[in-house]
């Protein structure tokens, strides 16, 4: 048996009073992270502890979450991937899936649930799964708060507009202006804005005000070039505008930013309107105006661009995210005072997916590393030296050069089959595809057509298919490993009621997309980064770095698995793990790398 972090932790004795704890999960933040461009974060890890840890299987950004929060693999929490087969089999096909970042598959306990319930103050922002509100994630009656911003409603995605989009309308309201306003409305859904592009010197116009409604309360956007330097000793997103409250109270947060202004054109970007749900009603308005709106991922347009002045753009957008990410959980850890934040942060996820291989350019990643840096620095200053902080990433990312369609492949074999149309056909096949995964398609299943006494000779021959694959270039297996044991459930927590049959391991540089398109093998024009593959390679496993009093300084941790950060952040917090967690128990009595005070 293999020695755990947590097993440490919880065979240690009279520990003392419990403290705040800091947890935050950096998505994508594994191996490759470029920790290089984050002193903040280096002063921590180099007053505590950085290791890498095996997360959970597939190693995919849903699943691995519940793993963090739950302390255990999807075979007791019910998420297995970003999309789940649905229960009870009875009811449903192996074909139907449920969102992996939705809460109702979720069936076992969260760490912020076990907090409340145990008297602890906790909120937990962001983190999977979050939404919708239910019983399992959020038990009402407890000190608990819980914030979504990723699973709500999308009022109207982050837009560049410029006149051509707006229609231009007579200035009705008279203000101070060196050069003649130009005034302009434009609606998106049940939004509307007005607005006015001005001049404070008669050189040309220089900013862009924007209200919900003529004469109400407004905000101003300056003209300002684009930035060309990573946020080093400046602000993050320092020429958008104000936040906009749309709705009273305000139900979201726009920012507004000023790319271009002439007499004759301008460039003006809105950031998303996005609501903010939290469980604690009283607190929603509270954080809306005095933390501003908050929202995911930055433009994905702007993401693609490969001309200088668009991505330098995009990167703006990207800063703006991290920033207000930041201000809401600081709002929430100083306002509320918890003794316990789960909090998220998106960007080196979304920066590695677009930019781990891609062509340098404008030194993207140590850009948004340093981004993120100055959003996680105001969250590291507000820690009282008997707090702790803990960092963790659901995933690492590794670089993908081709594609591999299993489909066809399966098909082949009889294994999968499509209708007239070219879809899926489910009622002849024999399994359906996961991410990195498959299900066998037994009469357990509603409508399932594959005897269980059969169950086994159905993975035996989609197991031997894949291994046998090999890319026609190279001459190599595309696949690392399939893995249909149930030592290889047991280990990486992939079977259960509600898991897959068996799952396989693209070998690195391959990513597996589940479609019958051709060619089975295929090389991507540009690589890039993604994750999913097996969490004992170096560049799929996540991170883990904490600080605080009683954790030693520099002393030799054993292995860690995700399952373990759940009963490690109860132990600080002097709670009880989760009730489903299988984390390490305290039945190691082994020294521990956590000091008494």
């Amino acid at each position: 048996m293999s020695l755990r972090c947590a097993a440490l932790l919880l065979a240690l004795p009279g520990m003392g009073a419990a403290q705040r704890v800091l947890l935050i999960s950096l998505d994508g933040f594994g191996q490759q992270a470029l920790v290089e461009e984050m002193p903040a974060l280096k002063r921590v890890i180099e007053r505590g502890v950085r290791l890498s840890m095996q997360t959970a299987f597939p190693s995919t950004t849903a699943n691995s979450h519940v793993v963090l929060a739950t302390g255990a693999w999807g075979d007791v929490n019910g998420i297995h991937a970003n999309s789940h087969p649905v229960m009870p089999r009875r009811e449903h096909t192996s074909f139907e899936r449920g969102d992996g970042y939705r809460a109702k598959g979720l069936t076992a306990e969260p760490i912020w649930a076990a907090a409340a319930r145990q008297g602890v103050r906790s909120v937990v922002v962001n983190a999977v799964p979050t939404f919708p509100f239910l019983p399992t994630n959020a038990p009402p009656g407890l000190p608990l708060a819980v914030v979504n911003y990723y699973q709500t409603k999308l009022v109207a995605p982050h837009r560049a507009l410029s006149p051509a989009d707006m229609l231009s309308i007579p200035c009705e309201t008279w203000k101070e202006s060196a050069l003649p306003r130009k005034c302009f409305y434009w609606s998106e859904g049940d939004v509307a804005f007005h607005a006015s592009l001005g001049a404070s010197k008669a050189s040309g116009y220089d900013h862009m005000d924007v209200s919900v409604e003529p004469g109400g309360p407004e905000v101003r956007a300056w003209l300002a070039p684009t930035e060309d330097a990573p946020p080093r000793g400046r602000a993050l997103a320092r020429h958008f505008s104000d936040g906009l409250a749309i709705g009273e109270p305000p139900d979201a947060v726009v920012y507004f930013r000023l790319f271009e202004a002439s007499a004759g054109s301008f460039l003006l970007f809105r950031s998303a309107v996005r609501e903010l749900a939290i469980t604690d009603a009283a607190l929603r308005s509270r954080i809306l105006r005095e933390a501003g709106g908050v929202f995911g991922n930055g433009h994905a347009e702007w993401n693609r661009a490969r001309d200088s002045l668009t991505h330098r753009r995009a990167l703006e957008v990207l800063e703006l995210g991290m920033r207000q990410q930041s201000r809401v959980q600081q709002w929430l850890w100083r306002e509320w005072k918890p003794g316990f934040l789960f909090g998220y942060f998106s960007a080196a996820d979304e920066a590695d997916h677009q930019w781990l291989a891609a062509p340098p350019l404008e030194n993207t990643r140590q850009w948004v590393y340093a981004a993120l840096d100055a959003a996680l620095e105001p969250l590291i200053a507000t820690l009282e030296p008997t707090d702790h902080i803990v960092f963790v990433s659901d995933h690492g990312m590794g670089v993908t050069e081709k594609l591999v369609r299993v489909a066809p492949v399966l098909e082949r074999a009889g294994l999968m089959a499509r209708t007239p149309g070219r879809e899926l056909d489910t009622e002849r096949s024999k399994m359906s595809l996961l991410y990195n995964c498959a299900v066998v398609n037994t009469r357990d299943w509603k409508g399932g057509i594959v005897p269980l006494g059969e169950r086994d000779t159905v993975i035996a021959t989609a197991a031997r298919l894949l291994r046998e694959l090999k890319d026609p270039e190279t001459g190599l297996a595309v696949m690392a490993q399939v893995l249909t044991s149930e030592k290889d459930k047991a280990k990486f927590g992939f079977g259960g009621h509600a898991g897959a049959d068996f799952c396989f391991d693209p070998a690195p540089g391959y990513y597996v997309e589940n479609s019958f398109a051709a060619p089975v093998v295929e090389k991507l024009a540009v690589p890039r980064g993604n994750h999913g593959g097996s969490p004992l390679r170096r560049d799929m496993r996540s991170t883990f770095i904490a600080a605080g009093p009683r954790i030693a300084k520099g002393r030799p941790w054993p292995e860690m698995r995700a399952i373990d950060v759940a009963p490690l952040i109860a132990r600080l917090l002097g709670i009880s793990p989760p009730l489903d967690s299988r984390g390490s128990n305290a039945a190691l009595p082994l020294p521990s790398p956590l000091q008494s005070q």
